[in-house]
């Protein structure tokens, strides 16, 4: 009896993991994404208009877009109040900061406004941007970003080079 209840409960639990129905899915995103507190960082990547020659998209001293959609899903806002990386000498918001509404996101490289200021669409510049980058950024790789918020704290995701999604302006 007892090795039939041993049978019985390895039946039961064939249903979870590898062969599960949710153990191939995975994210339509290519960028990265991670959470801290009530703030989530989704589709964070390193901008580029490729195609390039070689792997090398920006040489050192560069500055690199960053897109990025950030979401509170709090009851208080919070803000962005810097952007860092071991790979770039420092990183720029528009304004200094961006006040993310408790319930609300943004996304840097939006048309429009984004929180509480105005910024231009620049695929070239991106609202978010690393700058001085103390290494060559390569393609199919990725970096340490840090987005720290003045609230929920620090978060360290791996970003990668983003595919490009038209050719090389001309």
């Amino acid at each position: 009896m007892a090795s039939l209840a041993v049978v019985l409960a390895m039946i039961v639990g064939c249903g979870a993991g590898q062969v599960s129905q949710t153990a191939l899915q995975g994210t339509h995103s290519n960028g990265a994404g991670g959470r801290i507190g009530q703030m989530a960082v989704r589709d964070v990547t390193l901008l580029f208009d490729g195609p390039v020659a070689g792997d090398e998209v920006y040489p050192p001293g560069s500055a690199v877009p960053v897109e990025a959609t950030i979401v509170n899903t709090g009851d208080t806002a919070d803000r962005l109040v810097r952007l860092s990386s071991p790979v770039a000498a420092a990183g720029q918001i528009p304004g200094g900061t961006i006040t993310i509404a408790a319930g609300q996101s943004v996304t840097a490289g939006q048309t429009g406004r984004i929180a509480s200021i105005e910024v231009p669409y620049a695929r070239e510049g991106g609202p978010l941007t690393l700058t001085g980058t103390t290494e060559p950024i390569r393609s199919g790789l990725t970096y340490p970003v840090t987005f720290e918020f003045e609230r929920a704290g620090e978060l360290v995701l791996q970003v990668p080079v983003a595919v490009p999604d038209r050719p090389r302006r001309r």
